[in-house]
């Protein structure tokens, strides 16, 4: 009976949260499922490419097996034949040419997934941590809250302080465990969505581990240039390679239904025990079917691939520009809540609680320097994980900038 209910305690109670740091979680990036299929169907099909045969053409094997018969003699007869096909519009070069436009295309698919997941997984990482230490801070504005109710109690008790300041007390202390509970549920939400990009179970929970990345970004003068290569990021490349493949093909279409010449021989062996042989050759002219049909629809979507990778150049440009931009502006909202806000309402809620300690203070005055404390520490979790946000995502997007193939 003890087992059974050891087991059964032991099933009910919550797995253990697993805790990945920052660093962590962006090296499991290429081993989620998108980006780890993104990079074996690259592989896929550059093993097949390599397993390409020279000719486009197989060759065809002729049997005739006869009889014949006359009015003094009678026999079998037999015809064995061989021959090979080659085009004479270049269809073989059209292939390779569509081939390695391919590889190259799923190449810069692979790492415009992996980077749009390393993107997904920094941003999820640090809105965790962000939510993480709003609970830290709430549970400690809780424990405040908690001895101020009992402060303000005792003094109920000897006549200090009256039935209202207890309440609006008690009133403070209730909204620190509500803005605690409002704060984990952000923890859980978070989580999932962590769990869920990294392919994990959502029912086992994570949670990071370790201090903010720091990264280092190129000096206010090398950001120009690079927002002007911006085009160059895998997204708008995989496109514009995407429109070279359409191109590739379309040429291979039409090269595949140009010209080509049979060359064949054949073996033959009469009823009357005659044999001979005989050369083929067969010339078939691109007179009427050229692959208009599918080279049109080919054609037509490399247009359309070629104007979505413009748009997607200028999408780019603007969101590197952009982050240079949030740098900026997440790093001055941090020094402002660290070196000006936070430090005033500290000193704020202190004198507060030394006036009311003294009885030149009300019980709402301190609850409001205290609750304007509480806000500003959470505040400041927020803004350091914006500005780490904001700096790894400039950091990920100019590497990116380095390692997608030249078209």
């Amino acid at each position: 009976m003890v087992v059974v209910l050891a087991a059964l305690v032991l099933t009910a109670s919550p797995p253990e949260a697993t805790a990945l740091t920052f660093a962590e979680a962006l090296a499991l990036a290429g081993r989620t499922p998108g980006p780890e299929g993104a990079a074996r169907a690259a592989e896929v099909r550059r093993a097949e490419s390599a397993r390409l045969s020279p000719l486009v053409f197989n060759p065809q094997l002729t049997v005739e097996p006869g009889y014949r018969q006359r009015s003094d003699e009678r026999g079998a007869d037999l015809r064995l034949g061989v021959s090979q096909s080659f085009g004479l519009s270049g269809q073989v070069g059209a292939r390779n040419t569509a081939v390695h436009a391919e590889q190259a295309a799923l190449d810069a698919e692979a790492l415009a997934a992996l980077l749009t997941r390393r993107l997904a997984l920094a941003e999820a990482w640090l809105r965790l941590w962000a939510a993480e230490q709003a609970v830290t801070q709430g549970l400690h504005e809780v424990e405040l809250a908690a001895s101020f109710r009992q402060a303000v109690e005792g003094a109920s008790k000897l006549g200090a302080s009256t039935k209202l300041e207890l309440a609006e007390a008690s009133a403070y202390l209730a909204e620190a465990r509500l803005s605690v509970l409002d704060a984990e549920g952000k923890v859980a939400e978070r989580r999932v969505e962590l769990a869920k990009l990294l392919g994990r179970e959502p029912t086992r929970p994570l949670q990071t581990r370790g201090s903010l990345p720091e990264v280092e970004l190129p000096p206010d003068e090398a950001r120009r240039p690079l927002v002007a290569q911006a085009a160059g990021l895998p997204e708008a490349m995989a496109r514009v390679l995407g429109a070279r493949v359409e191109r590739a093909r379309a040429a291979e279409a039409h090269a595949s239904r140009g010209s080509w010449l049979q060359v064949g021989v054949t073996g033959m062996r009469e009823y009357d025990g005659a044999t001979g042989g005989a050369l083929t050759l067969t010339l078939t002219p691109s007179l009427f079917e050229r692959g208009e049909r599918d080279r049109g629809t080919l054609l037509a979507s490399a247009e359309k691939l070629e104007g979505e990778a413009r748009d997607a150049g200028h999408r780019a440009a603007a969101e590197l520009a952009l982050c240079f931009h949030d740098v900026e502006h997440s790093r001055e909202v941090r020094e402002t809540l660290q070196e000006q806000l936070l430090p005033a309402t500290e000193e704020a809620a202190r004198l507060r609680e030394f006036l009311f300690q003294s009885g030149d203070s009300t019980v709402p005055e301190v609850v409001l320097a205290r609750r304007a404390l509480a806000a500003a520490r959470i505040r400041l979790g927020h803004a350091r994980a914006e500005e780490s946000w904001a700096r790894v995502k400039a950091h990920l997007l100019i590497d990116a900038l380095s390692g997608v193939p030249t078209p």
